[in-house]
C-alpha cells in the first residue's frame, strides 16, 4: 500500500512538473513571438540567406525585410536602425530607405522622410538603376507635393516622366501622371487636373481588374463628381462596379465602396447637378451611377422634408434598374422608395414597396447562401478525399502500432526525465540569482554606508576649515592686528620725538610698510570671514564681494530675489565661499571685464548664477587637469546637495548655475 501510494505521489508530482514545464514554455513562445528580439532574429536570417545571392535576390531580400519591419509598429525606428547597422551595403539602404521614409511620411516627419528619399535617390543613380531613380523621383514629387513646393515637385515629375515613358517602366507611368494631375489641382487648374487624370486611365486601362486599377478609378470617380463631369462619373462608376462585383461576389447591398463618394453630394446646392448626372446616367445606360445619384438626391429631398419630390427620381430608376434585371441595385432603390413613401405618408405603397424589397434580399440573400454551399460543397469533397486518405494511413498505421507505442513510451520517458532535469536546473538557476541578487543588494548597501560616511568626514572636515578659518581670522584680527596698531601708535611717538629720523625718509617708508601690513591683515581676515557675513548676512556679504570687484576694476553687478532669512549660518557661510571661489577662479583665469552674480529663489530652490565676459575655458580639460579651484566648488556643491552645471566654450565667456534645495 506505500509503495502504491509512493508511486502514485510521485507520478503525480511528474505530472505537476510537467504541467507547469508546458505552461512556461507555451508562455515563453507566446512571449517571444512579440518581442523586438525575435524580429531582429528574423532579419538576421533573411540578411543569412541573402549574403551570397544575386543582386536581384538581394532587393527582393531588402523588400521582404522592409515589409517585415513595417509589420512591427512598436518598434520600426528600432529596427530599421538595427538593420542598417548590420548591412552597410549601398544596395540595402536604396530599399530600405523607401520603406523607412514612406513610415516616416505617415508619422508626419516630412522632413526628414524627405531626407532619406534624397539620399536612397543618390544611390539608385551611382547604382545606374533606373526603375529604382523612377521611384524615388515619383515619390519626392509626392513628398513636395505635401508640402506645396510646387516648383520641385514639378521637376522631380518631368524626370519621372522621361523615364516612365520608356516600354519596360510605363507600370509606372500612372504614378507620374497622378502626380501631375494633383499639382494641377493645387494650382486651380480643373481642367489641367482632369486631363491629366484622363492620361492616368489610359495608362492603366489595359491592365484590367487589378488592386492598383481599382484605386485609380476611384480617383477618376471622385474626381470627376467633384468636378460636375457626369460623362465621365458614369464611364468610370460603371468600371469600377463591375470590377469591385468580379472581385467581391458575396458583397452584400449597400456595401459598394464608390457609393459613400455619392453620398458626400447629397445637400440642396448639389441638387441642380444630380439630376443632371440622373439623366446623362440613363442616356448612358450607366445603372450603378444613375442608382447612386437617384439615391443622394432622394437623401437631399428627405433631409429638406420633401420627400414627394423624389419619388418620380426613385421609380424612374427602379423602372430602368428591373428592366436590365440588376437586383442589389434594385434593393437599395426599394429600401429608400420605402423610406420615402411612409415619409410622405403612403402607408400602403411603403408596406407594398417593403414586401418587394424582403423578396429581393431573401433572393439575394439565397443566391449567396447557394455560392457558399457550392464552395462548402468543394470543401467537403476536398474532406471527403483527405478523410480517405487518412483512413488509409490510421490503417497503415494500427499495424505498427505496438512497436511504436513501446518506442512512445521510452520517448516519453526520456522527456519527463529530460523535463524533470530541466525544471530543478531551473529551480536551482532561481535559487543562485536569488543569492546573487542578495549578495548585489547588500554590496549596494556597503556602498551606501561608505559613500555616507566619505559625506560625513566630508561635512566634518568643511565645518572644521570654516572652525579654523573664523579662529584664524579672529586671531589675525584680535592678536596680530592689535599689535600692529600698537607699533605704529609707538613708532608715530617715535616719530614726533625723532625729527632727525624723518629727515632720512625712514620713518615714511617704515610707515607705509605697516599700513600695508595692517591692511593685509585686514583682507586675509575677510577673505576668510567677512565682516559682513556675521553683521549683514549672506546678502551684505555678497555687496561687499562685488564692491571689492568694483575697486578691482570689474564691471560688477549683483542682484539677490527672495532670499530665504531662516537659512542656516552654516550653509549662508557654504553658499558665500562657493561664490568667493567661483569669482576667485574668474580673477585667475577668465580674463574677463564684467561679472553678473544673481542669486535668486524659486520655489523650494536657491539658484545662483555667475556670468563673466571672459575668455572661456574646455571643461573637460580642466578637469582632467585637477585643479583644486574646481574640486573645492564640486565637494561644497555636494556637501549642499547641489548641482552645478558650466556652460563655457573658449572665446564666449563662462556662465556657472548651481541649484541647491533650501530645506
Amino acid at each position: 500500500m506505500k509503495q502504491k501510494n509512493f508511486q502514485l505521489g510521485f507520478y503525480q508530482r511528474i505530472g505537476h512538473v510537467l504541467r507547469r514545464s508546458i505552461v512556461v514554455m507555451l508562455f515563453l513562445f507566446s512571449v517571444c513571438g512579440i518581442t523586438q528580439e525575435v524580429a531582429q532574429q528574423k532579419v538576421d536570417s533573411v540578411l543569412r540567406s541573402i549574403s551570397t545571392q544575386t543582386s536581384e535576390e538581394k532587393i527582393k531580400g531588402y523588400e521582404f525585410i522592409g515589409s517585415l519591419i513595417l509589420k512591427h509598429r512598436d518598434y520600426v525606428d528600432e529596427l530599421f536602425t538595427y538593420t542598417l547597422a548590420k548591412t552597410d551595403s549601398d544596395l540595402a539602404q536604396m530599399i530600405l530607405y523607401q520603406n523607412y521614409s514612406q513610415f516616416l511620411s505617415q508619422k508626419g516627419l516630412t522632413d526628414e522622410s524627405l531626407r532619406l528619399k534624397l539620399r536612397g535617390l543618390e544611390i539608385a543613380q551611382s547604382r545606374n538603376d533606373e526603375y529604382h531613380t523612377l521611384r524615388y523621383y515619383i515619390s519626392i514629387a509626392h513628398t513636395h507635393l505635401y508640402q506645396t513646393n510646387l516648383d520641385q515637385a514639378l521637376s522631380y515629375l518631368n524626370k519621372a516622366e522621361r523615364i516612365a515613358l520608356k516600354e519596360e517602366f510605363k507600370d509606372l507611368l500612372w504614378n507620374v501622371y497622378y502626380g501631375k494631375g494633383q499639382l494641377q489641382g493645387l494650382l486651380g487648374d480643373i481642367e489641367g487636373n482632369s486631363d491629366y487624370y484622363l492620361k492616368m486611365w489610359d495608362a492603366t486601362e489595359a491592365y484590367g481588374n487589378s488592386p492598383s486599377n481599382r484605386f485609380v478609378l476611384y480617383i477618376l470617380i471622385e474626381h470627376f463628381v467633384q468636378a460636375e463631369d457626369a460623362v465621365h462619373t458614369a464611364k468610370f462608376t460603371e468600371i469600377l462596379a463591375r470590377y469591385y462585383e468580379e472581385a467581391h461576389p458575396n458583397m452584400p447591398a449597400g456595401h459598394m465602396p464608390i457609393q459613400s463618394i455619392f453620398e458626400k453630394r447629397a445637400s440642396l446646392e448639389n441638387i441642380t447637378s444630380l439630376k443632371t448626372a440622373i439623366a446623362i446616367s440613363d442616356s448612358l445606360n450607366s445603372t450603378n451611377s444613375l442608382t447612386y445619384n437617384t439615391l443622394a438626391l432622394a437623401d437631399t429631398y428627405l433631409e429638406n422634408n420633401r420627400p414627394s419630390l423624389a419619388l418620380p427620381y426613385l421609380e424612374g430608376a427602379i423602372a430602368k434598374i428591373e428592366r436590365i434585371k440588376k437586383p442589389q441595385l434594385l434593393a437599395q432603390l426599394l429600401i429608400k422608395m420605402a423610406e420615402t413613401q411612409f415619409a410622405t405618408g403612403n402607408y400602403r405603397e411603403a408596406y407594398d414597396v417593403k414586401l418587394q424589397e424582403t423578396a429581393i434580399l431573401d433572393s439575394l440573400n439565397s443566391d449567396r447562401m447557394q455560392r457558399n454551399i457550392a464552395e462548402l460543397e468543394v470543401k467537403f469533397d476536398t474532406e471527403q478525399k483527405e478523410r480517405k486518405i487518412l483512413a488509409q494511413n490510421l490503417v497503415i498505421e494500427k499495424e505498427t502500432r505496438q512497436k511504436r507505442m513501446i518506442t512512445i513510451g521510452l520517448i516519453a520517458l526520456g522527456v519527463i526525465l529530460l523535463l524533470s532535469i530541466f525544471f530543478f536546473r531551473k529551480r536551482l538557476q532561481y535559487q543562485k540569482t536569488i543569492t546573487a541578487q542578495n549578495e548585489s543588494i547588500q554590496q549596494q548597501h556597503i556602498t551606501e554606508l561608505k559613500q555616507k560616511n566619505k559625506l560625513l568626514a566630508m561635512s566634518s572636515m568643511i565645518e572644521g576649515q570654516e572652525a579654523e578659518r573664523l579662529r584664524i581670522a579672529k586671531d589675525l584680527h584680535d592678536s596680530l592686528g592689535g599689535l600692529l596698531s600698537t607699533v605704529k601708535a609707538h613708532f608715530t611717538t617715535i616719530q614726533n620725538e625723532i625729527e632727525q629720523l624723518e629727515q632720512l625718509n625712514v620713518t615714511e617708508r617704515t610707515n607705509d610698510l605697516i599700513d600695508e601690513a595692517c591692511l593685509e591683515v585686514r583682507r586675509i581676515s575677510h577673505n576668510m570671514m567677512p565682516h559682513a557675513l556675521s553683521i549683514s548676512g549672506l546678502p551684505g556679504a555678497l555687496e561687499d564681494l562685488t564692491d571689492q570687484l568694483k575697486l578691482q576694476g570689474y564691471e560688477a553687478s549683483l542682484e539677490i530675489s527672495k532670499l530665504p532669512e531662516n537659512l542656516e549660518n552654516s550653509k549662508k557661510v557654504m553658499i558665500y565661499r562657493i561664490v568667493q571661489e567661483v569669482i576667485s577662479n574668474i580673477r585667475k583665469h577668465a580674463e574677463a571685464n564684467s561679472i553678473l552674480i544673481q542669486v535668486l529663489r524659486h520655489n523650494e530652490q536657491l539658484h545662483i548664477i555667475i556670468e563673466d565676459d571672459g575668455v572661456g575655458f574646455e571643461y573637460d580639460t580642466a578637469v582632467a587637469k585637477g585643479g583644486l579651484g574646481l574640486k573645492s566648488i564640486h565637494s561644497r556643491v555636494d556637501y549642499l546637495d547641489g548641482t552645478i552645471n558650466w556652460d563655457s566654450q573658449p572665446g564666449n565667456g563662462t556662465q556657472v548655475t548651481i541649484n541647491i534645495p533650501i530645506s
